[in-house]
């Protein structure tokens, strides 16, 4: 089941990431206010994964 999870989030998470930093891009080239839901979105997702990289990391030196 483990090995499910990490395939869907290794093939939603990299799309995540780059539809949001280039709608977010995008909002701020044309001067239109960013939606907070996206902006929460490109947040969420990017402490998700800093937040599993750093426990990860974490776990290997122990």
């Amino acid at each position: 089941m483990e090995n499910w999870t990490d395939f869907i989030k290794s093939l939603v998470r990299p799309f995540i990431i780059t539809w949001g930093f280039i709608l977010y891009g995008i909002c701020i080239i044309n001067r239109i206010e960013v939606p907070p839901l996206l902006s929460t979105l490109v947040a969420a997702v990017i402490l998700e994964y800093f937040g599993e990289r750093a426990f990860l990391r974490f776990r290997e030196r122990e």
